[in-house]
């Protein structure tokens, strides 16, 4: 009920183009720049409020123009398949919401096909000396197709083909395309060649194609939403962790890479400051550093959440001012890019930046300057060039 009076004023709204125009002049020209109680009151009511524009900017969104089926994702991304799967590619758009259960997946260390490629490429067994072999022939002469084979001829020659590509494996020959689902918490399951995945698994391949052939509610969900959110906001400033969450960002991951490059420091506690959604929390807890996000803005942290949680990271996050900090002011590195000009534009903001400095005790900074020609910055309190940053 309350989606349908929002768009009801939203669409009154679009249809006065002077009041629409008037009010994104307002807001273009920042006047409440200028009087801060309007700046705060408008900050506070956007951040409280910010999800209804996900209700109102309705028209033109259209998820499919983001989401792509086709990319490369790391192979250790996918380590369920689905049970039955054969019966379940054909019938893709009668499977119950429930396909992602437990009951219906399998690890793929734990199935036969597995074992038998472990077995014979790891522990050198062979072929026909494994008892998984044999469990296969009795499902060929029971009409059950094997890799696609229907005889033990077949069958045979198909392990010699892994073998040839184990031993001269030429990624553009004898890679495929594989067919995943994702799962309601962002997961890939595997939906066709479990063979192929085991034995690429087994030759440690890191990254492969796939092919998305479903996607569960939830994840479709929360996954067009978040790019309906994007949409609205344009580019990111941190590349996505997620590869189903397709967005062009302003960066790639070359500043992560020349910090990791460049360690001094090999564990502690990182501080994120203004840690947008939780790009570089994710790819220092990999390296086994205990992370701290902070981020004032509520809607980023919503995002954040869900997808450090999607990406099974523990990284604690902080939705408060650098400010307000009161949980812990003692790191071993501290992140701070493209954040520290936002407190040059006011003098209150400024000495609250210069107390907070002195409060905080750290080993490493890395830090980001601003670009003092930007707009953003004309009438700041201070505006410091690259040198006297």
């Amino acid at each position: 009920m309350k989606k349908k009076i929002i768009r009801f004023l939203w669409y009154f709204f679009i249809k006065i183009p002077k009041l629409r125009k008037t009010i994104y002049r307002f807001y273009a020209w920042r006047i409440f720049e200028l009087v801060p109680f309007f700046k705060k009151l408008i900050y506070k009511i956007y951040d409280k409020f910010w999800y209804i524009e996900l209700i109102v900017q309705n028209g033109k969104f259209n998820p499919l123009d983001y989401q792509v089926d086709d990319y490369n994702i790391e192979i250790g991304r996918i380590n369920h398949v689905i049970k039955n799967r054969e019966d379940m590619l054909m019938n893709l758009s009668s499977l119950k919401s429930n396909w992602d259960s437990s009951e219906n997946l399998i690890a793929i260390q734990d199935t036969k096909e597995y074992a038998l490629l472990e077995n014979h490429f790891i522990n050198k067994v062979k072929w026909r000396e494994d008892d998984v072999y044999n469990d296969f022939l009795n499902f060929i002469s029971n009409d059950q197709q094997v890799a696609g084979c229907s005889d033990e001829i077949e069958f045979s020659r198909f392990l010699d083909s892994l073998d040839k590509s184990f031993q001269n494996f030429v990624y553009k020959k004898h890679i495929q395309r594989i067919k995943v689902g994702i799962d309601r918490n962002g997961n890939f399951v595997l939906f066709d060649k479990l063979f192929a995945i085991s034995h690429l698994k087994l030759l440690n391949i890191k990254n492969i194609p796939v092919n998305v052939v479903i996607r569960h509610p939830l994840w479709f969900k929360f996954s067009s939403e978040f790019l309906k959110f994007r949409s609205i906001h344009g580019e990111l400033y941190q590349p996505l962790i997620h590869p189903d969450l397709r967005f062009k960002s302003s960066y790639t991951d070359q500043r992560f890479l020349i910090i990791k490059e460049n360690l001094t420091i090999k564990s502690g506690t990182l501080l994120d400051i203004g840690a947008n959604l939780g790009y570089f929390c994710h790819k220092f807890e990999d390296l086994g550093f205990d992370c701290y996000a902070v981020e004032i803005r509520p809607s980023n942290v919503h995002y954040m959440k869900k997808l450090r949680d999607v990406e099974g990271k523990k990284f604690k996050i902080i939705n408060k001012s650098i400010f307000d900090l009161t949980e812990k002011l003692d790191y071993e590195i501290v992140i701070a890019f493209n954040i520290f000009h936002h407190f040059l534009r006011e003098k209150d903001l400024y000495q609250k930046l210069i107390a907070f400095l002195t409060r905080l005790k750290v080993k490493v900074m890395y830090f980001q300057p601003h670009d003092p020609s930007e707009e953003l910055m004309r009438n700041a309190y201070v505006n410091f060039d690259n040198e006297q940053c």
